[in-house]
């Protein structure tokens, strides 16, 4: 592996042995991994959804306006509900996974190469896998006591009043809801405790059993680049690494220039929008929408390009499987194969979430009316025949992508054994870079 400083910038010719992985690890990495998946995309859709929202206070008609501001509300209750759900489920799962590895770990021979490889690419061990889980249950006990607060004010509030028929009829259902959070509140609370607990006995019980080296806090290794050595890496990059390095260009400028416009007339979601003479506004307005086109233009270029680097990738190794003539960037391509197949994998999952939480939120638009819709139109809602055909392929690209993380899972082990291995690179131009923060 390739350093940064210290006299680590030599490359050192050893293959790579690591430890197949066993189906318990196959299967709580990948769901690890989908969940992450999940969660990017709907913070991802959340993101999009705001400036989209921004974007049509400056070029969507008034007449359209309201029907546009009630379908974005719907996506941002869609994106936050997933981000909750999902987030709690992730902190379960990655629980879950750091058992798993830690079973893995305590099974590999100690002081072998294989065990080494094994860390460099997974990781070490932290000594409180329960650790994920715990921050679920703190975060999802934390929003049930926000939510406690209002409700035991109300309870209050119509408490003293029960001689009056009303104020006892809102009374009961503030603190029968109080009741319920109060109780989500301890149970995550005891939940917390209760995990603490366990890695205690865990470690108590296993600790002594796992190899020397594997416990600490380094996680995955990374390959510190410097300044210079950026530079260098881009002289010899080849026609589609400057169209990819274009497109994220065009990307910053275009989100740049569109959120400059946006704020210029809207310097905030609520708030007042501020009037200019209708020579600045119609300036505004065309920059505005010129930076969404270069913005929609540079992501299309990403798109196209991940599509032909993915291509390039799994090229190489069909020749590498054929025994044919490699090209010349192939070595290069083999050995970061795991790690650029895996990108492309969690890059189709976060879009895959983007368009389901899209539709989530067209239906809640449609479906659920709330105080801030106002007079705005409902969304017309599609009958069951019209999205099914959609909601059957949506699902069947969801199976696809799920199959195809689990197969990179328990495949990437082998294509690193046999094309060797090359970690992600990590910037950073500090004198004495933290190298056990990068794995290292």
């Amino acid at each position: 592996m390739a350093r940064a400083r210290g006299g680590n910038g030599r490359r050192r010719a050893r293959r790579h042995h690591e430890a197949l992985p066993t189906p318990r690890l196959i299967a709580a990495e990948s769901a690890k991994a989908v969940a992450q998946g999940l969660l990017l995309g709907c913070a991802v859709a959340l993101l999009l959804d705001c400036a989209a929202m921004l974007l049509a206070l400056a070029v969507v008609p008034d007449a359209a306006l309201g029907s546009t501001e009630r379908l974005g509300r719907g996506i941002v209750a869609a994106a936050a509900t997933g981000l909750v759900l999902v987030g709690v489920l992730l902190g379960v799962l990655a629980s879950a996974a750091r058992f798993a590895l830690a079973a893995f770990y305590a099974g590999l021979p100690p002081k072998t190469d294989t065990l080494r490889d094994t860390v460099l690419v997974r990781g070490q061990l932290a000594r409180t896998p329960s650790t994920p889980a715990s921050v679920s249950l703190i975060g999802l006990g934390s929003l049930a006591l926000l939510a406690l607060i209002p409700c035991v004010a109300l309870a209050a509030e119509h408490g003293g009043r029960l001689d009056d028929e009303l104020s006892r009829a809102q009374f009961w259902p503030w603190a029968v809801a109080a009741g319920a959070l109060l109780a989500a509140v301890l149970v995550c609370a005891a939940g917390v405790w209760l995990l603490v607990l366990r890695d205690r006995r865990w470690w108590q019980r296993l600790g002594s059993q796992l190899p020397k080296g594997v416990v600490g806090d380094r996680g995955p290794a990374t390959r510190i680049t410097t300044r210079a050595m950026r530079r260098a890496e881009r002289r010899g990059w080849g026609a589609l690494d400057r169209v990819a390095q274009a497109g994220r260009i065009a990307v910053a400028i275009g989100a740049g220039v569109v959120f400059l416009g946006v704020y210029l007339r809207q310097p905030g979601l609520y708030a007042d929008p501020v009037a200019y003479t209708p020579q600045v506004e119609r300036v505004i307005d065309a920059g505005t929408v010129v930076g969404a086109v270069v913005l929609a233009l540079g992501i299309l270029v990403l798109a196209v390009t991940g599509a032909l680097a993915f291509r390039r990738t799994t090229a190489a190794l069909r020749r590498a499987g054929a025994g044919d003539e490699p090209a010349l960037e192939d070595p290069a391509l083999l050995r970061s194969a795991t790690t650029s197949l895996v990108g492309a994998a969690t890059t189709l999952l976060v879009w895959w979430t983007v368009c389901g939480v899209a539709a989530a939120g067209w239906w809640f638009a449609a479906a659920v009316t709330t105080p801030a819709d106002g007079s705005a139109a409902a969304l017309r809602l599609p009958s069951f025949g019209e999205a099914a055909p959609f909601l059957a392929a949506w699902l069947a690209v969801g199976v696809l992508l799920v199959a195809a993380r689990a197969v990179l899972e328990a495949r990437g082990p082998a294509l690193r054994n046999r094309f060797g291995y090359e970690p992600p690179s990590e910037p950073d131009d500090r004198e004495y870079p933290d190298l056990p923060l990068f794995g290292q």
